[in-house]
């Protein structure tokens, strides 16, 4: 019997699901398992190998390169080949470069590692996923974008328990073979059921409805080309947002522990303030996945940036401890920015025709600006003994990512969104008009 009949899994169930439940061993084992776990490992190394903290973050450096360099290349890639073909190759390299860290013995083999898991990784952390739940569902799309995204923190807080015992029991070395296995053994498997769109199977997106009831072809994927969307205004509006959100998530993130010490608590109450936002991050996706169902992307990541602004605030004022941790959990709501609401406004402005390319390149800026946000916020307490001058800075950053969004949805009033089709029928009608041989 034919695993996949009628665009169904089995002949019973729609394979929309199919590719949810692999999207999220994808991000469980990826994003949670190998990047968000990954500096579990800074403190052990740095005393067994004898690295200053600044120089095992290098590792870091090198994957910011990694992956501002390759993601654009990853979006055309993966929109061209076979997508289970370019995922298996990238979760080969990613893994060897994850298992080959218990070999390290100078600190320049980190700095290798961190670009090959940057550059890899761009084929496997969040575009691949996003890419596939925007193709394969319609109907509460948000609300799946929700799941698949919270399944990397759900599992970094399972994994970092995991990983702390293999290293205080056998070591840092057995540590990072282990997570390079682990994340093999799993996403190779998942990748393989996977499917670029539906219509790769004879069938159409989870809660797809036809506007003619008789019509029964399968849907084409509208969008604005590559070319139009990177001239447009709202092209680099996102881009800039992509990148206030990556420069948020890192500014505060990287220095939070330090902050919660220098305003009087101990590095336990810290260390429990990280884990506030953590679980807030959790909750958030699942809260914001449903809300962009509900009432609109635009409008839910503008409540988003009100809330992110209103926990940093917290942070500046609120110095009880429970309010703190009340600040934490909303600050928590920033993880969702580039996990849930970037993919879907890229796709709500954009469309899906060309997604994945254009998804990429606007990522680029998640790179650019998260590669040194920890660095400036670092040097704005050297020099001025606070941390709050760059949390007013933050804050202001929010106000102006909301402009952003909102200019955005202004231009998208003048992009056309046309389909494959559409778009082969003015390149036959302009070869036709000017005489030229039709290819």
């Amino acid at each position: 019997m034919a695993i996949i009949r009628d665009g169904k899994l089995l002949g019973k169930y729609h394979y929309a699901f199919v590719i949810m439940i692999c999207c999220c061993l994808v991000q469980a084992f990826g994003m949670g398992l190998i990047l968000n776990c990954g500096s579990l490992f800074y403190v052990p190394v740095c005393e067994d190998m004898g690295f200053l903290r600044s120089e095992i973050s290098t590792y870091m450096t090198g994957y910011f390169i990694g992956t501002t360099l390759v993601t654009p290349i990853a979006g055309k890639i993966l929109t061209k080949y076979n997508i289970r073909v370019v995922m298996s190759i990238a979760i080969t390299i990613l893994a060897a470069s994850v298992a080959s860290m218990a070999l390290g013995g100078v600190l320049v083999h980190w700095q290798i590692a961190g670009f090959f898991v940057g550059a890899a990784g761009s084929c496997i952390f969040v575009l691949p996923s996003a890419t596939l739940v925007g193709n394969w569902f319609i109907k509460r799309r948000g609300f799946i974008y929700g799941i698949v995204m919270a399944c990397s923190s759900i599992s970094a807080a399972v994994f970092s328990q995991v990983i702390s015992l293999i290293i205080l029991n056998i070591g840092w070395r057995a540590a990072y073979a282990f997570v390079g296995i682990a994340a093999f053994a799993v996403i190779l498997p998942a990748v393989q059921l996977l499917r670029k769109k539906p219509s790769d199977i004879g069938t159409v997106p989870y809660g797809y409805v036809p506007e003619d009831e008789e019509d029964h072809s399968l849907p084409n994927m509208r969008g604005v080309s590559v070319k139009r969307a990177v001239l447009s205004i709202a092209f680099w509006c996102l881009f800039i947002f992509a990148g206030i959100a990556s420069f948020i998530h890192g500014g505060i993130e990287q220095h939070m522990p330090g902050y919660i010490e220098s305003i009087g608590f101990t590095a336990s109450f810290a260390a429990l303030i990280v884990s506030a936002q953590s679980v807030g991050s959790v909750f958030d996706k699942f809260l914001m996945g449903w809300l962009n169902d509900k009432i609109g992307v635009q409008r839910t990541t503008m409540i988003e940036l009100v809330v992110i602004a209103l926990g940093i605030i917290g942070f500046i004022t609120l110095h009880n401890p429970v309010l703190l941790a009340i600040s934490a959990v909303m600050f928590g709501v920033q993880d969702s920015l580039m996990s849930v609401s970037l993919p879907l406004l890229i796709r709500e402005i954009f469309g899906s025709r060309n997604y994945t390319q254009i998804h990429a390149w606007i990522r680029t800026g998640v790179g650019l600006f998260g590669s040194f946000s920890g660095v400036l916020v670092g040097m704005s307490y050297d020099s001025l003994g606070s941390f709050v001058p760059a949390f007013v800075i933050l804050i202001g950053t929010c106000v102006f990512a909301m402009g952003c969004v909102a200019l955005a949805y202004w231009d998208k009033r003048k992009l056309v969104w046309t389909t494959d089709a559409d778009a082969q029928a003015v390149t036959k009608a302009v070869l036709e008009e000017n005489g030229l041989p039709q290819r």
